[in-house]
C-alpha cells in the first residue's frame, strides 16, 4: 500500500514537490481526457490528492473523465483540489467529490501571480491540509531554487516528453509575469 499518491496537472506537480512522501504522477498542462487515457490505475493508497480539469476546454467531458479517474483510484482518503475560475470545471470537481464522499480543497484563495498556481506558501498549506508537513526538500537539507520543493529531476513523470511545471515562478519554461 502506498502512503500517499498525487495525481494530475501542474498543481499536482507542486503538491507532489511539497509532499516528497508521496508518489506523484502529474504533468503540466494535461487535460482530464488525456490523463484518463494514459493512467491505468494504482494500488491502494492511504491518501490520494487529485488536481485535474483546470486545463480542460469546452469540448472535453470533464465530469465523465473525473468519474473514470476516480473509479481507478483506491485510497482511504481522497482530496480533490478545486482550481481555476471556470465555474463549469469547479462544479464538475465538486460533483465527483460529492458522489464519492471525498474531501475538497479550494485552491483559488492560494493562487499566486498567475491566478492559478499557488506560491510556495500555498503549496506548503496544501501539503499540510492533505496530511503532509509541507516541508518539501527543506526538511532533508537538500537546497533547490525553490527550497520548499524536491528537485525537478526527482519528480515522477508518468508521461515522458511532456514539459513539467517548474515551480511557482515558472510555467512550462516561461517566467510568470508578476
Amino acid at each position: 500500500m502506498l502512503d500517499c499518491l498525487v495525481l494530475g496537472d501542474s498543481i499536482a506537480v507542486g503538491v507532489g514537490q511539497a509532499r516528497p512522501d508521496c508518489q506523484t504522477i502529474a504533468v503540466s498542462g494535461i487535460s482530464s481526457d488525456h490523463f484518463v487515457q494514459m493512467f491505468p490505475g494504482t494500488p491502494q493508497a492511504r491518501t490520494a490528492v487529485i488536481s485535474l480539469g483546470v486545463n480542460d476546454g469546452d469540448g472535453i467531458a470533464t465530469a465523465d473523465n473525473l468519474a473514470k479517474l476516480r473509479g481507478r483510484v483506491a485510497a482511504d482518503t481522497i482530496y480533490w483540489l478545486v482550481s481555476g475560475t471556470n465555474q463549469h470545471i469547479r462544479d464538475a470537481v465538486r460533483a465527483i467529490a460529492g458522489r464519492f464522499g471525498d474531501r475538497l480543497i479550494d485552491v483559488l484563495p492560494l493562487a499566486g501571480a498567475d491566478h492559478i498556481h499557488p506560491d510556495r506558501t500555498g503549496y506548503a498549506r496544501l501539503a499540510a491540509e492533505t496530511g503532509g508537513t509541507g516541508a518539501g526538500s527543506a526538511a532533508s537539507g537538500t537546497r533547490t531554487a525553490y527550497q520548499d520543493f524536491q528537485p525537478q529531476d526527482q519528480v515522477y513523470r508518468a508521461f515522458p516528453g511532456l514539459k513539467v511545471w517548474n515551480g511557482p515562478a515558472n510555467l512550462n519554461g516561461v517566467p510568470v509575469r508578476q
